[in-house]
């Protein structure tokens, strides 16, 4: 599922594991390992952990039709907590003022509701209380005159814009009562068409590439965002609706298949715990950190210390507003779920193998990063590569996240397993598409630096001799 705000359901907890290269604005006592295991990300459920936390009960929550439109405009932050209970019911007066004023809010623009009261809204007064706002924005942001809040007119500018669809015998039954679900969707519509109209979508590290005979896209995807990144360009969602097939690094949803083998992974042993493999000063400020989070001594001695790291990492972001929940691959993931086929350029399984293999050396310099860290460390460079990405600028993006060689033997090894053989494969793996599929295209999201530098995605199509286009 992907949530911003945990309004209606709070039972998908994930321990957020990340990678991908950071600006060099750490402090020194923080090194390379640090900023390269930053921002890639494989989700692990909490209960890999935490093994005996209760199953939360069934909440309330939209029907399924409608659960991906409601889910965004829960990242949109529009409306209240009132706005997303009992989402079949009749939507009133209240609930359309809420998400008025959120609108004008997200805008920055002074506006005040035309409906507050308890009485129920029909189709009717929904989409002319939203023109209204439309009107407000698009005023006070482009300085056009507005137009008349008629329903004629208001009609007319939602289909126009498709931010209405017809029932089933062609009318739009503009007097019928409009629900708490169906005024969330047309918010989430409204909301996206004035973030399209102002030019402020996120253009993204985007690229397209073809043969004779099919295309495809390639996104550089942030695996750990604020929400801020949505909506994405028409140039990125008309690919992925053109596209036959998404490929991702990994089916996080699926997740669960895995979950005995994870947890296999992730501990030690026998008779071995971590106080054994790394150094003494190292294990006392990890017990120091680890304790307070309520692990048992007998769980937290027995991880082994490249997860003990992704474990106190996920707790550093868990306490910013970046969340693995709003990443841009779990995004299309959710929305391809019934949709359209996934295909797994790596698998979970490959990359917990994949961290498994790192040396004792890089896993215990890769812990020691994360206690030196600080959350306001790992928020900014977060920022930081959020803000960058958004505006589609990916030769400032690829300075952020490779602005130096690897120079030391860590450093190398940790170059070698997390950039060069996933390029590698991942290359292979888009050739094969590329020069096997003659009838599907494929829209691929993988992490924003297997794309870039030398060694990238696109560079090595490039010496393909492909025509690589960026797209914005």
């Amino acid at each position: 599922m992907f949530f911003k705000k945990k309004i209606y359901n709070n039972s998908y907890k994930y321990i957020q594991i990340t990678t991908e290269r950071g600006e060099e604005m750490m402090t020194t006592k923080k090194s390379k390992v640090f900023l390269s295991l930053l921002l890639i990300l494989v989700i692990l459920s909490g209960q890999i952990v935490y093994a005996n936390e209760a199953v939360p009960p069934k909440v309330d929550a939209p029907s399924p039709w409608a659960m991906f439109d409601v889910q965004m405009s829960s990242v949109y932050m529009l409306g209240t907590q009132d706005n997303y209970q009992q989402f079949t019911e009749r939507a009133s007066g209240v609930h359309l003022s809420n998400i008025e004023e959120s609108i004008f809010k997200a805008f920055g623009v002074v506006g005040k509701s035309l409906e507050n009261n308890n009485n129920s809204v029909t189709r009717k007064d929904v989409i002319q209380g939203l023109y209204y706002t439309i009107q407000e924005i698009i005023a006070a942001k482009k300085a056009l005159p507005k137009q008349e809040n008629s329903i004629e007119n208001a009609l007319k500018y939602f289909v126009e814009k498709e931010l209405i669809n017809g029932k089933l015998n062609g009318s739009y039954a503009l007097e019928d009562p409009s629900s708490k679900q169906e005024l969330l969707i047309f918010a989430k519509r409204v909301y996206e068409d004035l973030v399209y109209t102002l030019d402020m979508d996120s253009k993204g590290a985007f690229w397209k590439v073809s043969d004779e005979d099919n295309t495809v896209y390639l996104l550089g995807s942030i695996h750990v965002t604020d929400g801020s990144v949505y909506p994405m360009s028409k140039s990125i969602m008309n690919a992925y609706s053109d596209s036959e097939v998404l490929a991702a690094e990994a089916n996080i949803l699926s997740i669960q298949q895995d979950v005995a083998y994870i947890q296999q992974k992730i501990m030690l042993e026998g008779a071995a715990t971590i106080d054994q493999i790394i150094a003494k000063e190292t294990y006392d400020a990890y017990v120091k950190v680890v304790q307070p989070l309520g692990i048992a001594p007998e769980v937290y001695t027995k991880l082994k210390p490249w997860y003990a790291a992704m474990l106190l990492q996920s707790v550093q972001i868990a306490n910013t507003s970046y969340q693995a929940s709003l990443g841009i691959d779990l995004y299309f993931l959710s929305k391809a779920q019934a949709q359209k086929p996934v295909m797994e350029l790596e698998g979970t399984r490959f990359q917990i193998d994949m961290f498994d293999s790192f040396s004792t050396e890089l896993q215990e310099q890769y812990l020691l990063d994360v206690l030196n860290g600080e959350e306001t460390d790992t928020k900014e460079a977060i920022g930081k590569i959020v803000s960058t990405w958004k505006t589609g600028k990916t030769d400032e993006l690829e300075q952020l996240l490779f602005s130096k060689k690897p120079a030391s033997d860590i450093e190398k090894e940790l170059d070698d397993k997390i950039w060069q053989t996933r390029n590698n494969n991942m290359s292979d793996k888009v050739l094969k598409m590329l020069r096997e599929d003659s009838k599907n295209d494929y829209f691929v999201v993988v992490g924003a630096g297997h794309m870039l530098n030398d060694t990238g995605i696109v560079k090595q199509l490039l010496n393909k001799g492909y025509k690589v286009e960026q797209i914005k």
